[in-house]
């Protein structure tokens, strides 16, 4: 898919590429996108920053635009395109999300970078002297699981994958695990690091620096440099492709950009572009998509042969995403849950003193004259439970579950035992199939999964 929004706001649209001659998805009054931050492809929204510096959510199921909040915030960090995270003017670290209360963390030294984790952790990084402090959450959870001390260290960059941040320090690099703060080998360089930019499987970290005319390859295993790439002039930014095919890498001056092949590790050659945060950039089938002063160039990244040219779509902002939302919805989905035995809820774990209070799951055959048609008892093939969240604390679990209420059914708390510890999941169901528990889900506008069985 392609989102393309006039770089100035306005109407934005989304096309399935490479077929842009009619949008599929249309939305009114769009700000002036500068940057985005993910994408969550269960809930179909877009974290973006606006150019006040503000975030905000596309929610491409809505067809809405919204700001995430009024509040200006440095170091913007997102995975999920739910949960945006950001450090206030005092240093607080804040998590905004669509429908709960916003989540505070006041570090010990004002907080000066968050990088959000795919797993869900929160990695925060603060100056103190001429040393980083870091340290690792879990939001909604407050409390520090880990912290480790690095040198004073500049710009930092998270891999797609989350299993390790890297630093820029003095004339070099460090980095930690994202597990536990661990660190790794440190990496020399002859002149500070300007650039960096990690493969999507974080196996390779690419390095550019102020004075050398090449880019380093840092193997992440060996935790060295293992190879170098002959530049014509030190680059001033890096630029990854999302699927690993090619690096792009900024000229120091002038509108103009290199091409490596990550493959090989070799310079392609030059191609004439302005250098944006969306374009230049690898579209999904591979083709280089080059932003001229009017037009949008499509060559091939291999022979630097134009394929086709964008007519005015310079103009737009463009990002390029995978998703298949955009597909018919089945029919009756949409319908509400009726039951015929049954007008009001009644809560499944509620205790009784009664024997016939009890499901055995038993059910005697119904005659003619019964007048009440009972329904078979959900069994774990043909019953589909939708999960919330799994929290250590009862508290926390009861009161995310009184926040979330579906056709009038709130969510509930079920206790469970994992390894000795007590575990308490926020559910509702079962369902009797996979696609009404998934339209429950979907209701609540919150991170969910559906699993078979019941709660």
């Amino acid at each position: 898919m392609l989102l393309r929004v006039p770089r100035a706001g306005g109407t934005g649209r989304v096309y399935v590429y490479p077929n842009l001659d009619s949008a599929v998805w249309v939305v009114d009054e769009a700000p002036r996108i500068v940057r985005i931050l993910a994408f969550n492809e269960t809930q179909g929204t877009i974290a973006f920053v606006d150019s006040r510096g503000l975030p905000g959510r596309i929610d491409l199921r809505e067809t809405d635009v919204r700001a995430a909040t009024k509040l200006k915030l440095t170091s913007l960090s997102s995975t999920n395109g739910t949960d945006i995270f950001g450090v206030t003017a005092k240093g607080e670290v804040t998590r905004l999300h669509p429908v709960s209360a916003d989540w505070k963390f006041a570090p010990p030294v004002p907080a000066r970078a968050v990088f959000a984790q795919p797993n869900g952790d929160l990695i925060v990084t603060a100056n103190k002297g001429a040393q980083t402090i870091l340290w690792k959450l879990r939001p909604p959870d407050e409390m520090v699981e880990d912290s480790t001390v690095l040198p004073l260290s500049g710009r930092g960059v998270s891999t797609q994958v989350g299993d390790r941040v890297y630093f820029t320090v003095d004339s070099g690099l460090v980095g930690v695990k994202a597990r536990d703060l661990a660190p790794v080998g440190a990496v020399k360089f002859g002149s500070p690091v300007t650039a960096l930019a990690p493969t999507p499987s974080g196996d390779r970290l690419y390095v550019a620096t102020t004075s050398d005319n090449e880019i380093a390859v840092v193997d992440r295993y060996s935790e060295r440099v293992t190879a170098t790439i002959a530049m014509p002039a030190p680059p001033s930014e890096l630029r990854m492709d999302g699927l690993g095919r090619y690096l792009l890498a900024r000229f120091p001056k002038g509108d103009s950009a290199w091409v490596i092949a990550i493959g090989t590790n070799r310079l392609v050659g030059a191609v004439g572009t302005r250098w944006e945060a969306d374009l230049p950039a690898m579209a999904p089938d591979g083709t280089l998509a080059l932003l001229g002063a009017r037009d949008v160039t499509l060559v091939d990244p291999e022979s630097l042969t134009e394929k086709g040219s964008i007519a005015s779509g310079a103009r737009d902002f463009w990002y390029f995403f995978a998703w298949d939302g955009f597909r018919p919805r089945a029919q009756g989905i949409d319908d509400p849950v009726t039951f015929a035995n049954d007008s009001t809820f009644h809560d499944t774990l509620a205790a009784s003193s009664t024997p016939s209070a009890i499901d055995t799951g038993f059910r005697a055959p119904i005659g003619s004259g019964d007048s009440v048609r009972r329904q078979p008892a959900a069994t774990p093939g043909n019953a589909y439970s939708v999960s919330f969240a799994a929290l250590l604390s009862e508290e926390k679990a009861r009161e995310l579950a009184t926040s979330i209420t579906i056709n009038g059914a709130p969510a509930r708390v079920v206790a469970t035992n994992t390894a000795g510890s007590p575990i308490f999941r926020v559910v509702m169901g079962p369902y009797g199939t996979r696609a009404e528990a998934e339209r429950v889900g979907r209701s609540s506008r919150r991170d969910y999964w559906v699993y078979e069985g019941n709660p």
